[in-house]
């Protein structure tokens, strides 16, 4: 079986934490664009389409987190 120091475990399991929380915010990212779409109330299509704009922020910055760890 192959051994694995702490620096590899510990960049594996950022990857896995990583991966996972780009998943969420990118599922949750398309939920309030099709919030957005859906939205009849001009107040609540400006809400939905400002959390997507801020959750594609966070993505982003999920996205450079990965980067780095390459």
């Amino acid at each position: 079986m192959m051994q694995l120091n702490d620096m590899e475990m510990k960049k594996i399991l950022d990857q896995g934490m990583l991966t996972r929380s780009r998943i969420e915010t990118e599922t949750a990212m398309r939920k309030c664009q099709m919030y957005t779409d859906m939205a009849q109330d001009p107040a609540v299509k400006g809400f939905f389409k400002e959390q997507a704009n801020g959750l594609e922020d966070v993505l982003g910055f999920f996205t450079k987190g990965m980067a780095e760890l390459q």
